[in-house]
Parts: C-alpha cells; structure tokens; sequence
C-alpha cells in the first residue's frame, strides 16, 4: 500500500527554507568568528563550554560526547587536539576506572573566557538583536518544540540547570562562566552529570521514575497503576509552565529526576499541605545511586522554589525509607503530618 505525502502547503515551504537558509549560515559564521579570534571551532568551543558548565570542570566521555551530539571517535580526535594545545587533559574515572573524564584546565578555562565576548557579540549580532524580546520568547518556545523531536531524551539540551535570572543565565552558557547553572547553595554537579528542566516531553520519563519511587522496597506496582487516581495526577498533565522538575543525564541518558506538582485540595497527594505547596517526587536510576545524585536534584529543585516564592514544598516518605528520610532531612524537611504508614515531610523557605 502506498502512502501519500503530506507535501507542504506554500507557507509552510517559505518557512522551512528559511530554516534551512539560517542552518547553513550561522554555523559557518560562528565558526568564522571564533577562528579568526581564538583559533578554536565552534565545535572545540562547546567542549570546552560544556566542561566550565560544572563545578569540577570535569565529565565523562560519554556524557561530553551526548551533550555535544558528538560520536566518541570524533570527540576523542578533537579532545586530542585540545589537549595537545593544554586546554583539556584525560584521566580514568574516579567513579569507573574504566571510563574516561575530561577536565578543563586552568589554561582552557582561561581561553574560554577570552575567547567569549566575541562570541556573545557574534551571537547577539546574527540572531539576538535581529529580534524582539517577544521573538526571542518565540524562539525559545520554536527550539524547544523541535529539540522535543529531534532530542526526546534531552541529552544535547543537558546544559548546566537554568537559574530564573535569564540574562545572567545566557551570558554564562555562552562564556563559560565560573560559576555553574545551580545556585550557590547547590552541591557541585557529580562528575559525567548533567542537569536539565523537565518538559511535557518527560512524561514517560515521570513514570518510570513514579514506579521506581513506588518500588523502592519490593516490585508491588505495574505500570497500569499508575493510571490510578491517586498516582495519575504525579505524572499526567505535567505542565512546566507550572509545574517544575529537573532531570540528571549523564552519557546513556536521563539517570535521575526530581519533580513537583502543585495538587489542588479536592485532589491530594500523599504529601499534601496546601494548594500553594508542591508535592515533591524524586527518583534516581540504579546506576546512579551512591554518587551524590538525589542530593544534587534536590538541591536545585528547591533553589527554584526558593526563587519563585514558594511557600516550601512537600512530600511523603514511608516507614522504612530510612536513606530518603536522611536525605530529605539534610536538605531541611521536618515531619508535619502523618498519612496511614507514611509521613509528611515539609520543607519551608
């Protein structure tokens, strides 16, 4: 059977070649510029970017190359060159001895910051300025809708966790600023790890960690439960508009999230205390635990509240959890409720 193309109508073909137009053009240009005045790519320049995103300076391999869209023999030969020039430098893992981390050195972290006013007046010159701050809305709102196709796993958007003042955030990720994505008083990113905002995409995402939070002890729940009341409104609907979650990625993709729902009274969760305070959920991916990962998620999720005026934030943790209690405790929740064998934890800010 034969199926018939949707061809594009007029409109939509101005569009795409426009796209396609802009595609061409800006990478040469931005390649142009940073040759010209820093002798690196633009390629060479978001490795280095990515690796002054973290604290440590440091990522795997794996994780560098799926933040860059770069298979790892391509990664490996311009990482190669970087070190040469002393920029980069390779170790083993101090997670897996087997692995590889790539650390920025002070010479590169040097470099970066030389080499991005330009960059920032390149990039301001070709798309920024050309556009209003409704446009620029616009654009964000138009990349985010494609890179949910062309990226579902968030892997090439796992930049630094966004902080809420904007401008100070855009001026960072494109110098490779001292400081990283996550507030001060957010632990340092763990080594190989990158955070991102949870998006409508992550619905699948949500479920698989809602049923791993559920099984913490033994396997009681299937996938099908899930669409139970009392557990579809923690990850039906998601709406980042106001809901809010950050996922941890590292080189195999997402391995942790934490996220929050604001639930109205007549529909509670387990944690619930009031309309205004979000119920928390959080959950880390085998091969992530031990290294530091919910303490990071945690942090940065309640750095947002605090910048977005929430009251504080809730959750449930039940008896037996001892782990998730302690690392709910450190992080400043006190128990305010009970709720059958669960207690409610709050934290407020």
């Amino acid at each position: 059977m034969t199926v018939e193309t949707p061809w594009l109508t007029r409109d939509q073909l101005r569009a795409w070649m426009k796209l396609v137009a802009v595609m061409e053009l800006l990478p040469a240009a931005l390649d142009q510029q940073l040759q010209r005045d820093a002798d690196l790519t633009h390629f060479d320049y978001m490795v280095v970017a990515m690796l002054s995103e973290t604290e440590s300076r440091t990522l795997r391999m794996s994780a560098l190359a799926a933040a860059t869209n770069a298979s790892l023999p391509r990664l490996s030969h311009v990482v190669s060159r970087l070190e040469k020039r002393g920029l980069v430098s390779r170790c083993p893992s101090v997670d897996d001895r087997r692995a590889t981390d790539v650390r920025l050195t002070d010479e590169g972290f040097a470099a970066i910051v030389a080499a991005a006013p330009d960059h920032v007046r390149t990039a301001r010159r070709f798309v920024i300025d050309a556009l209003s701050d409704e446009q620029v809305r616009q654009l964000d709102g138009i990349t985010r809708a494609l890179l949910g196709r062309l990226d579902p796993e968030g892997r090439f958007a796992a930049l630094t966790y966004p902080r809420d003042e904007d401008e100070v955030l855009c001026e960072e990720r494109l110098t490779g600023g001292a400081r990283s994505g996550a507030s001060a008083s957010a632990p340092a990113a763990p080594a190989g790890v990158l955070f991102r905002e949870a998006t409508a995409d992550d619905g699948a995402l949500l479920r698989h960690a809602m049923l791993a939070a559920m099984n913490w002890q033994t396997t009681s729940f299937v996938d099908a439960d899930l669409d139970r009341p009392e557990f579809a409104h923690y990850v039906v609907g998601f709406d980042s508009a106001r809901d809010h979650g950050v996922v941890a990625v590292d080189g195999d993709g997402p391995i942790g999230v934490a996220w929050v729902r604001f639930l109205p009274a007549d529909d509670p969760g387990y944690g619930f205390v009031a309309e205004d305070v979000p119920e928390l959920r959080m959950a880390v991916d085998e091969r992530g635990r031990g290294r530091g990962i919910g303490t990071a998620l945690l942090a940065r999720l309640l750095d947002t509240g605090r910048a977005a005026g929430w009251p504080g934030v809730s959750l449930s943790v039940e008896d037996g959890n001892t782990g998730a209690r302690i690392t709910y405790e450190r992080a400043g929740f006190r128990t305010v409720g009970r709720n059958g064998d669960s207690d409610t934890m709050l934290v407020r800010f």
